[in-house]
């Protein structure tokens, strides 16, 4: 976990972030070209790091709070054995391309918001115990933005507003509702179509119901990643699984889920590979694997037991 007292805190959740982007962007060759190295990417204020022409993308730190909500957190304890505190924290940045012309912006930010809605979770490097970090993109009113750009000395440009929170804040606050992925799909057998069914509706009914409830950015990037994956819609998904309930109580043929069941279990994998590209895992992410993994299995033992 990383609090107020952990050291580097904040140089931690700078690193994250920069790798993450980084590693998105030089992926991705029209991005690449635009941003060529991972020095290009400036932790100063967008104003100053334009002034510096070499700097590509703003990645600036504009707010520090203490989150209230966690003040029931477990202690922890120090080297000497003394039980301290926790003091956990929420970092607010600006993503702010400044590459000087307006359409390679578009480019560059739309990479971005991409890369974080796909990551809401990021591993921490350098810690010892696999900290990891919420990433959610804002939707800051035009006032608030307009203000915090009065504050910078600059005028309104194109930006993103991002908190990053330390995922132990789902832990330590009761308001918060539990993440759908924590909820594992448990082993069924092949031979079972009705549970294996059970198993694979009920994970895609709470991802695509948690999808629903992100902010504008988020829903758009998944549900149009989900889209490119598979060749489905979210909803045309929904549907064709609803429906292939109906079939398996009237005892009706099925074979004509098989084709969607192996688009979702491609997009499964699509997933899984994203997860498994991080450089470092957190606990979190290795049950993340290992989840998304079952989910996995029990797509392709459902598609499998309906080609039967």
């Amino acid at each position: 976990m990383i609090t107020m007292s952990s050291p580097d805190f904040i140089l931690n959740a700078d690193k994250a972030l920069e790798n993450l982007v980084w590693n998105s962007i030089k992926q991705e060759p029209k991005a690449a070209e635009i941003v060529s190295s991972q020095e290009q990417i400036s932790f100063s204020s967008p104003k100053a790091a334009e002034a510096k022409k070499t700097k590509k993308l703003s990645i600036f730190l504009y707010n520090v709070t203490q989150e209230t909500a966690a003040r029931n957190a477990p202690t922890m304890t120090d080297a000497s054995g003394k039980r301290i505190p926790q003091t956990l924290f929420i970092l607010n940045y600006l993503f702010t391309p400044c590459t000087g012309n307006e359409e390679t912006d578009h480019v560059l930010l739309e990479k971005t918001i991409q890369t974080l809605a796909a990551n809401p979770v990021i591993a921490v490097a350098d810690t010892e115990n696999g900290a990891a970090l919420n990433v959610k993109l804002d939707s800051l009113s035009l006032d608030d933005l307009s203000n915090l750009w009065t504050a910078l000395g600059a005028p309104l440009r194109l930006s993103a507003s991002v908190t990053v929170a330390s995922a132990e804040l789902e832990l330590a606050s009761e308001k918060q509702a539990p993440k759908t992925a924590s909820v594992v799909p448990s082993a069924v057998p092949a031979e079972n179509v009705t549970e294996l069914y059970q198993a694979v509706q009920k994970t895609f009914t709470e991802q695509s119901d948690g999808w629903k409830k992100r902010n504008m950015f988020q829903k758009q990037w998944v549900f149009q990643d989900f889209k490119k994956v598979t060749d489905m819609s979210v909803e045309d998904m929904a549907a064709a699984l609803n429906s292939l309930g109906d079939k398996l109580e009237r005892h009706a043929s099925t074979s004509q889920f098989v084709k969607p069941l192996n688009a979702l279990a491609e997009f499964y994998e699509h997933q899984l590979t994203e997860l498994k590209g991080m450089q470092k895992f957190s606990k979190k992410q290795r049950e993340n694997v290992a989840m998304v993994t079952q989910w996995i299995k029990d797509v392709k033992a459902l598609a499998a037991a309906l080609s039967g």
